[in-house]
C-alpha cells in the first residue's frame, strides 16, 4: 500500500478517534458512574477490546498489513536474538542489551512482526491498568482518562501501528512510584534495581531522568549501589562480549530528528554562524546540558516536596525537557509520557486541557509523515520557508514545541500545588 494512502487512512482513523474522544467526554459521567459500581474492570476490558485487539486482527490478519515504521528493524534484532545471536556484535541495535532479547520471546510463539506490535500492545496495556489502579482512588474521573488514552490519535497509531516501545519508560517509573508510595522509608533498594532494569531493557535515554530523581531521593547513594550491582554485571559481560562496540546506543546520538528547539531555531541560528555536520555532535551535547540542567534545577527548586506526589510530574518535566532541548529527540518519545500526562496533569472539565491533548496528539501523528515526505528538510535559510510545503511543515514543528512547553508548564504547577515534605 503506497506511504501517501496509509497516511490517509491514519486520518480518518485520527478523526474517528477523537469523535470518539470528544464523546466520551461528553458522557463523562457516566464513566465515573461505572468507577463507582465497580465496572471498571467490564470497562477497560472492552475499551481494550475494541481500542486495541479488534483493530489489531482487522490490520495485520483480516488487512494482511506489514507492520511499517520501527517494526522492521525491531523483528531484524529479534529474529536475531532469537537465534541466539549476541547484541551490538552480531547485529545492529540502539536499544539497550536485553531490549532485543526480550522483544524475541513472542517469536516462540509466533515468529513474524506482527508478533512485536502484538507485544506493544499488552504491554501498553499492562502500563495503562497499572496507571489506572495507581489513581483509581484518588480521581474519580480516572476510568475516563484511561479510556480516553486509548481514544488518542498518537497513541493508537504509534502503538498499533508503528509498534513504538517507549511507554515502557513510563511503565518503569510507574513501577519505582508503586514501590515509593507502598514504603516510602525503604523504597531506595529496589527502585535502584527497578531503575537498572530500565536502562538494560529500554534505551539508554531513560538515564535522563536518573538526575531529577536522585535530588528527591532520601538515600541517594543506596540506590545507586543497588543500581550499580547489575550494572557492572551487565558492563562486564558486554565487555567481555563485545569490547567496546556496547557503545553503540550512544552513537545514535549524533543524528539530529525533530521537532525540537534546536530545529525550529535553525533559521536563526545559521543566519548568524553555519553549523556544519560535523558540529551535530555538540549540539546535543549542548542540548543534554540544558535537558538536564533544567529537569535537575526544577527538582532541587521543589525538593522539598513529597516524592510520592510529585514523581510522575517529575518525569514530565525530564522526558519533556529533552523534547525540547535535544536535537536528537524524535516527537514519539511523547509516547512515554501521553498516558501519565492524562492523569497527572488534564482536567476533562476544563476545554483548553483538552484541546492541548487533541492538538498535540494530531501533532505527533502528521508532523513526523509530512517531515518525512518532504524530504527530512534542515531549515538551514529563511528562504526555504518561501516553499509552502515547507512553511506548514516548519509551523507544525513550531506548533509541536509550543506544546511541549505548554506541557512543562503544567507539570511544573502540578509540582508547586503538591504538599511540602521532609523526604
Amino acid at each position: 500500500m503506497p506511504i501517501i494512502t496509509v497516511f490517509y487512512i491514519k486520518l480518518i482513523i485520527s478523526t474517528l478517534l477523537t469523535l470518539l474522544f470528544i464523546g466520551a467526554v461528553w458522557k463523562r459521567a457516566l464513566f465515573e458512574k461505572w468507577q463507582q459500581n465497580q465496572q471498571d474492570q467490564v470497562v477497560l476490558l472492552v475499551s481494550f477490546l475494541l481500542l486495541r485487539l479488534l483493530p489489531f486482527v482487522g490490520v495485520y490478519v483480516l488487512l494482511g498489513q506489514e507492520p511499517r515504521n520501527d517494526v522492521p528493524f525491531f523483528y531484524y534484532k529479534a529474529e536475531s536474538a532469537f537465534r541466539g545471536l549476541m547484541v551490538y556484535r552480531d547485529f545492529w541495535s540502539y536499544h539497550a542489551p536485553l531490549f532485543s532479547y526480550l522483544i524475541s520471546l513472542p517469536l516462540w510463539i509466533w515468529n513474524n512482526p506482527r508478533a512485536i506490535v502484538l507485544l506493544m500492545v499488552l504491554m501498553e496495556a499492562l502500563t495503562v491498568v497499572l496507571t489506572y489502579l495507581s489513581y483509581k482512588k484518588q480521581r474519580p474521573e480516572a476510568l475516563l482518562l484511561a479510556c480516553l488514552y486509548w481514544m488518542l490519535p498518537a497513541s493508537f497509531v504509534f502503538v498499533l501501528l508503528n509498534g513504538q516501545e517507549d511507554i515502557w519508560f513510563w511503565l518503569i517509573t510507574l513501577l519505582i512510584w508503586r514501590q515509593v508510595v507502598a514504603r516510602p522509608e525503604n523504597y531506595e533498594r529496589r527502585a535502584g534495581l527497578l531503575y537498572a532494569a530500565g536502562l538494560l531493557c529500554i534505551k539508554v535515554t531513560y538515564i535522563f531522568f536518573l538526575f531529577p530523581l536522585l535530588v528527591f531521593v532520601r538515600r541517594p547513594l543506596r540506590m545507586l549501589i543497588a543500581m550499580a550491582i547489575p550494572g557492572l554485571i551487565a558492563l562486564a559481560i558486554l565487555y567481555s562480549q563485545v569490547g567496546e562496540k556496547f557503545l553503540m546506543p550512544i552513537q545514535h546520538t549524533s543524528v539530529l530528528l525533530t521537532p525540537n528547539l534546536f530545529s525550529i531555531a535553525r533559521p536563526f541560528i545559521e543566519s548568524i554562524v553555519h553549523v556544519p555536520e560535523s558540529s551535530y555532535t555538540m549540539a546535543n551535547w549542548i542540548g543534554l546540558l540544558l535537558t538536564l540542567g533544567t529537569s535537575v534545577l526544577v527538582a532541587w527548586r521543589f525538593r522539598s516536596r513529597s516524592l510520592r506526589e510529585v514523581l510522575p510530574s517529575l518525569f514530565l518535566v525530564s522526558f519533556v525537557s529533552m523534547m525540547i532541548f535535544q536535537p536528537s529527540a524524535p516527537g514519539g518519545y511523547a509516547t512515554s509520557y501521553l498516558l501519565i500526562m492524562l492523569f497527572a496533569l488534564i482536567d476533562p472539565l476544563r476545554p483548553r486541557h483538552l484541546v492541548l491533548v487533541l492538538l498535540f496528539s494530531w501533532l505527533l501523528v502528521v508532523q513526523p509523515f509530512v517531515y518525512v515526505y518532504n524530504g527530512s528538510p534542515s531549515y538551514e535559510a529563511w528562504s526555504m520557508l518561501g516553499n509552502p510545503t515547507y512553511l506548514f511543515e516548519y509551523t507544525l514543528q513550531v506548533l509541536n514545541v509550543g506544546c511541549y512547553v505548554g506541557i512543562f508548564f503544567l507539570a511544573i504547577r502540578s509540582i508547586q500545588r503538591s504538599t511540602p515534605s521532609p523526604k
